[in-house]
């Protein structure tokens, strides 16, 4: 006997039908897919860095970020995680190395620390970007903190987006991202040059202790200001062995993120 299906029982079924599609899109399909915790966490740290975070960032992060630093692991998978940031926070910064500014960055990393220096840096300062410290010699900075109408920068900030500052390499590119620090220190250890700081990337997953690093330096810079050429590198040393330490045991009142354009 063959059975006839009503128009009432067509509809009821394809409504189910169209129910389970609905739940086969919207649930988490597997272990490498982000969590709706995850993405709380990245939305609450992309909101106080005024960036997304880079995936080399979790390891730093606490238990919290376990599974994102897992997920980090995989470019493919990462990249779903940003994604899946970008489309339940819409508002959000998005990733990228444009600065809410405009200015375009050489990498992740440097947005990140640019967010926050241009948030600080006062009126008496000018933020550069990749200043250049000798003539016919490709040697340049990450950032450079000057007076006006000067080129030569009072401070200059490294970013190193691949490494913590325990130093620990994983990779032959890590290894030979801290050779080239370590030439550049060389560089800035002789007399007459600008002062050096460096920003880890543990620095960058904790934005309390960011904001301190870059508000050190800039305090470092504005002294210098008024400080003869031989006062200079003595006036910055004695603020930048403390200014580390201090940033990640005294975290920095938090506070709303204005994006606002840098002044030219």
């Amino acid at each position: 006997m063959r059975y006839q299906t009503t128009r009432h029982q067509t509809g009821r079924s394809s409504a189910s039908s169209h129910s389970i599609r609905r739940l086969r899109h919207t649930r988490r399909l597997s272990p490498w897919d982000a969590t709706d915790e995850d993405l709380h966490f990245m939305a609450t740290l992309t909101e106080r860095l005024g960036a997304p975070p880079v995936s080399n960032m979790m390891r730093y992060c606490g238990p919290e970020a376990r599974h994102l630093d897992q997920l980090g692991e995989s470019l493919g998978d990462w990249r779903r995680v940003l994604e899946a940031l970008a489309r339940r926070y819409p508002d959000l910064p998005q990733s990228g190395q444009r600065a809410s500014d405009g200015t375009t960055l050489d990498s992740a990393p440097e947005r990140i620390v640019w967010e926050t220096l241009v948030q600080l840096v006062p009126d008496e300062l000018e933020l550069c970007c990749h200043p250049w410290l000798k003539e016919g010699r490709y040697l340049r900075s990450d950032f450079g903190l000057c007076a006006p109408d000067e080129e030569t920068p009072l401070v200059c900030i490294e970013v190193m987006g691949m490494l913590g500052s325990d130093r620990i390499c994983r990779a032959d590119v890590e290894e030979a991202s801290l050779d080239r620090l370590v030439k550049k220190q060389d560089w800035f250890s002789q007399p007459d040059r600008p002062l050096l700081r460096v920003i880890w990337l543990d620095m960058m997953a904790h934005p309390d202790w960011l904001e301190a690093i870059c508000s050190e330096a800039i305090e470092a810079a504005v002294a210098q200001l008024g400080c003869g050429r031989e006062g200079r590198r003595t006036s910055g040393r004695r603020t930048s062995a403390r200014g580390a330490e201090q940033g990640r045991q005294q975290p920095l009142r938090g506070r709303t993120r204005e994006y606002r354009v840098r002044k030219n």
